[in-house]
C-alpha cells in the first residue's frame, strides 16, 4: 500500500500539474463568425475564438482563430471555451500533414491601423507556455494589397512547409495558436488564442479533481490512525 506521505506527494504533484496545464485561451467571444470562410468553401465557422479591438474610439478590427477538420476527416469538436479536440493521424500516407487545420481571420475597418503576428506551438507537450511558441506569421501571407482589401484569412496545417519539420501528426498531445495585433509602437493591443488537443489528452479539470480526491484520501487516512 502507498504510505500517507507518498499519497500526499502524488496528490500535490497532480494538483500542481493541473495548474501548469491550464488552457491558455483568449477571446472576446466564442461562437459563429459569419464574415469568415477561411479562404475555402464549406469550412466550419461556427466555433471561433473572436477578439474585437477598437470600436467607438477607434476603427474596429476582428481577430478570429479556430480549428477544423481537413476536408473529409473526422469533425473537430470543442468545449465552447476555446479548447478543440481533434484526431491523430496523417492526412495521407507518408506525409506529416495533420487531419485537422487551424484557421485564422483578420478583418474590419481598422485593419491597416495595426500589424499582426501569428504564433504556433509545435510541441505536443500539454501546457506549454506561450513564450515557447514559434512565430509562424509567414502563414498569414500578409501583403499590403491584402490589408488594403480589408480581410486576411486562411486555413493552414502544421504539416505544411518546413517551419514545423518536427511536427508528427501521429503524436497525442496539445497544440496552441495565438493571433495578436500590435499598434504603431509594437505594443500588443489584443489577441485571440486557442488550444487544440489531439487524441486523448488529460483535461486540467480532471487532474485537479484527482489531486483533490487524493488529498482527501490522505487526510482521511491520517484521521483514521489517530
Amino acid at each position: 500500500m502507498l504510505s500517507i506521505k507518498k499519497i500526499s506527494v502524488l496528490a500535490l504533484t497532480l494538483a500542481a500539474t493541473s495548474v501548469l496545464a491550464g488552457p491558455v485561451v483568449s477571446f472576446s467571444s466564442f461562437g459563429p463568425l459569419g464574415a469568415a470562410n477561411f479562404g475555402g468553401t464549406g469550412i466550419p465557422n461556427g466555433a471561433v475564438a473572436i477578439r474585437t479591438i477598437g470600436g467607438t474610439a477607434a476603427p474596429e478590427v476582428v481577430l478570429g482563430l479556430t480549428a477544423t477538420q481537413r476536408f473529409f476527416q473526422p469533425a473537430v469538436t470543442n468545449d465552447g471555451a476555446g479548447v478543440f479536440q481533434a484526431v491523430t493521424g496523417a492526412f495521407a500516407p507518408g506525409d506529416n500533414v495533420a487531419r485537422w487545420n487551424f484557421n485564422f481571420y483578420i478583418g474590419g475597418a481598422g485593419l491597416t491601423s495595426y500589424t499582426y503576428r501569428l504564433f504556433g506551438d509545435y510541441s505536443a507537450t500539454v501546457g506549454d507556455a506561450d513564450s515557447s511558441y514559434a512565430d509562424i506569421s509567414a502563414y498569414l501571407g500578409l501583403t499590403s494589397s491584402l490589408l488594403t482589401a480589408g480581410t486576411v484569412q486562411g486555413s493552414q496545417n502544421l504539416g505544411f512547409g518546413t517551419t514545423f519539420a518536427q511536427f508528427d501528426p501521429n503524436v497525442v498531445g496539445q497544440y496552441g495558436f495565438i493571433l495578436a495585433a500590435y499598434d504603431q509602437s509594437q505594443q500588443e493591443v489584443g489577441r485571440s488564442a486557442i488550444l487544440v488537443n489531439v487524441g486523448t489528452v488529460p483535461e486540467p479539470a480532471s487532474l485537479a479533481l484527482v489531486g483533490l480526491a487524493l488529498l482527501g484520501m490522505a487526510g482521511s487516512m491520517r484521521r483514521s490512525r489517530r
